[in-house]
């Protein structure tokens, strides 16, 4: 891509021309207007309920009890050690972390994860800016903050760790590049992946095949030194040693670090878990459908660079030829589509730390489709191409985060009960686990789950019943306090 250094390198074109000079003259205002969509896509009803009965609650749950206990080496849930959850602590640190400043809620529960999202959005300008010009970058910025699927389910408004997870992949993706020129980056590479195996384990697999393949394609691995390379291995073996013996040792046994491998590495990979259905493209129409319309516009420019092939011209020819950054940029977001594709369980959440890259592969591509086309037509492209669909996804968004709004009734009536039997012991049938992050760490109870189906069914019934009463009449709490029975 050209730099875009001087409003003169703009090419002519109506509205697209002083759209473009606007932005390459104003920079630091448009990143800030980006910075301002993405805090309010973010923020608007953060923590507002329903609580997502998977993930999210268990990390809640998991969190809670940590900063309750102070035990933040072995992770619990119902005070138990967590084995369904496989994951390293520092995720579950972050989110404690954001409870002790702010109270464990489903704000403080999506308080990391969101600023992770608001980070990855600044950094994502930023990279795109040095790599692939100004106009580039804010348009990457406003299609990763309006990207639905970046923003939505195990997104950034949720408590789930793929946002950090994004934004430590993406800071580990920006060093890449610069390898032969600063050798003592890969240092920092191997640091950031030490944080991300801490969060999220061997999810950080792919960006590291992406660099491997990267480097050997450019040959730019001949550059890199012995002692940066071995300082780069010490900065990620080091941490996640220390705390893998950590662990062994707290735990008495290795069983939750071979677990670690045996089920979120292997398992996953060779067999169909967690109750989905696996359908060899199912990755591809997510990508589709979840950060629409984009990497449909990606392929547009890859076919019209390739049927114009035969007139040699540059602009065209770079996107079949791909070097430097936008190599890189094809390899973070096709490689893993391509693993997780292989691999049996499918969970759509795991191409989130993709999602920069398409991000900014999309920009480029909306930006050489203006660039391309003659200068008449240029102004109906910009509003098909660039108005239309930052609108869409933004309506899109928008309907979201007003059903979130909309509170389950369930979930509502038992986050009430707070005010009248907070700190009580509670006995209760199997619980889902957003009930459970709401009566524990919510409500302040000390559940204990029971199979027994002739005391606690009619001990919860009776507890739902006085909550909905509660909510009915707020005045009168020693009525629906007289109909709750909690054994010690």
């Amino acid at each position: 891509m050209a730099s875009e250094t001087a409003p003169a390198d703009v090419p002519a074109g109506g509205l697209q021309r002083r759209l473009g000079r606007f932005v390459v003259r104003y920079w630091p205002l448009c990143a800030a207007l980006v910075m301002a969509v993405m805090a309010c896509n973010v923020f608007i009803r953060l923590g507002a309920l329903p609580i997502n009965d998977s993930d999210e609650a268990r990390y809640g749950v998991s969190a809670y009890e940590m900063l309750r206990r102070h035990s933040f080496l072995i992770t619990t849930y119902g005070l138990r050690p967590e084995y369904w959850n496989l994951k390293p602590p520092l995720g579950y640190w972050l989110i404690a972390l954001s409870y002790r400043l702010f109270g464990a809620g489903p704000f403080g529960l999506r308080l990391p994860s969101a600023l992770s999202g608001i980070a990855a959005v600044g950094l994502t300008i930023f990279a795109a800016r040095h790599w692939l010009g100004r106009r580039v970058s804010i348009l990457a910025g406003l299609v990763l903050a309006s990207g639905f699927g970046f923003l939505s389910h195990h997104g950034v408004r949720s408590g789930d760790l793929d946002a950090a997870l994004t934004l430590i992949v993406l800071l580990a993706a920006i060093q890449v590049p610069r390898f032969a020129e600063r050798p003592w980056r890969v240092v920092a590479f191997g640091a950031l992946l030490s944080l991300g195996f801490l969060l999220k384990s061997f999810a950080i697999l792919p960006i590291v095949i992406v660099t491997a393949l990267y480097l050997a394609w450019t040959g730019e691995w001949r550059a890199l030194r012995w002692g940066p390379c071995l300082l780069a291995l010490l900065s990620f073996i080091v941490p996640v040693a220390a705390w893998a013996a950590l662990r062994w040792h707290a735990d008495g046994s290795p069983v939750f670090l071979e677990r670690m491998v045996s089920e979120d590495l292997v398992a996953r990979s060779t067999r169909v878990i967690d109750k989905v259905r696996y359908q060899p493209y199912s990755y591809a129409t997510a990508i589709f459908d979840r950060f629409a319309p984009w990497p449909l516009l990606v392929l547009l420019v890859f076919a019209l660079a390739w049927f114009q092939r035969h007139r040699r011209e540059p602009t065209r020819f770079r996107w079949l030829q791909p070097r430097g950054p936008l190599l890189l940029l094809l390899l973070w977001a096709l490689v893993p589509l391509v693993l997780f594709s292989i691999a049996k369980t499918h969970h759509h959440w795991y191409l989130d730390p993709t999602y920069p890259a398409w991000a900014m592969l999309a920009a480029a591509a909306v930006i050489q489709l203006l660039d391309w086309t003659r200068p008449a037509r240029r102004n109906a492209l910009l509003l098909a191409c660039v108005v239309v669909p930052l609108l869409a996804c933004e309506l899109r968004i928008a309907y979201r985060v007003a059903h979130d709004g909309h509170h389950c009734r369930e979930q509502l009536a038992l986050a009430r009960l707070k005010a009248r039997y907070a700190g009580a012991r509670l006995r209760t049938p199997p619980l889902r686990h957003s009930e459970r992050f709401i009566l524990e760490a919510m409500d302040g109870f000390d559940v204990n789950e029971t199979a027994d189906a002739k005391q606690a069914p009619r001990e919860w019934k009776s507890l739902m019943k006085a909550a909905e009463e509660d909510s009915r009449d707020e005045d009168s709490p020693s009525s629906a306090r007289a109909k709750l029975t909690m054994p010690r």
